[in-house]
């Protein structure tokens, strides 16, 4: 088989960059939404933590009673700040009955993937609860984009890939979809939000994947690394920092 020389050469050299290169062809940041408080003292924390933008309460008190709670209840995930479908061939796939929006699915999904992470870890801060209580803080989750990917305009990318164009790149954006979250931690008894964070990711570039065939597989790829690096956040010393995941993938699936 025959690999056109840009992409392949592209893959191979960029996978392995340094985190600008990563950074670069990451999605860039979604306008927050009413859901996330105090968006105007929202942080750039991508270099840091993985997500985007991120607030702590500059509340000592608030502050230290949050960190004091060990137990932690993940809400039902929220839907009422989701933004309509924003990119054209997501909007025509679906209103031509091609791909269904799955929002109600995905919102489960994503917040199955932020407990299994818990449960998984090998050592977690927090011991999760099946109800908010005193003695608990509630990781609160709203998703505010959601545009699946285009399988019928992938099938066609994956046909540019292995011929050399330079409309390869620009079709691979038009078909791309992304998902945006936002989440806030709060402290169960009084209600109080002490830690908040938002991010936006779009589809992995890659060589061929099934992901690319399924309206929502790059989207569940992405509920499950925010879900890590979530929990690896919560656990790690300050100032350590936790990995985000890769604009470029070569894994198939």
């Amino acid at each position: 088989m025959r690999f056109p020389h840009s992409f392949f050469l592209l893959l191979l050299f960029v996978l392995p960059a340094c985190s600008s290169t990563n950074r670069m062809l990451k999605a860039q940041p979604v306008q927050l939404s009413p859901f996330f408080e105090q968006p105007a003292l929202a942080q750039d924390a991508a270099a840091q933590l993985g997500f985007q933008k991120v607030w702590t309460t500059p509340d000592p008190k608030v502050l230290a009673a949050g960190k004091a709670k060990r137990k932690l209840f993940i809400a039902p995930v929220t839907l009422r700040y989701l933004r309509p479908l924003s990119r054209g061939l997501a909007s025509s796939e679906v209103a031509w009955g091609g791909v269904q929006r799955r929002e109600v699915d995905v919102a489960a999904r994503l917040r199955d993937e932020f407990v299994a992470a818990f449960r998984r870890s090998p050592a977690p801060l927090y011991q999760l609860a099946n109800r908010p209580g005193r003695d608990t803080l509630t990781l609160q989750l709203a998703i505010t984009e959601l545009n699946p990917t285009s399988p019928k305009g992938n099938a066609v990318v994956t046909v540019l890939k292995f011929v050399a164009t330079p409309m390869m790149g620009f079709a691979a954006y038009l078909t791309k979809g992304n998902m945006a979250i936002e989440g806030k931690v709060t402290d169960s008894a009084t209600g109080r939000t002490f830690f908040q964070f938002a991010d936006n990711e779009s589809d992995q570039l890659t060589l061929i994947s099934v992901r690319d065939y399924q309206p929502y597989g790059h989207a569940v790829n992405t509920m499950s690394h925010w879900a890590g690096q979530f929990e690896q956040m919560t656990r790690s010393p300050r100032g350590l920092k936790v990995k985000d995941s890769n604009s470029i993938t070569l894994r198939p699936n």
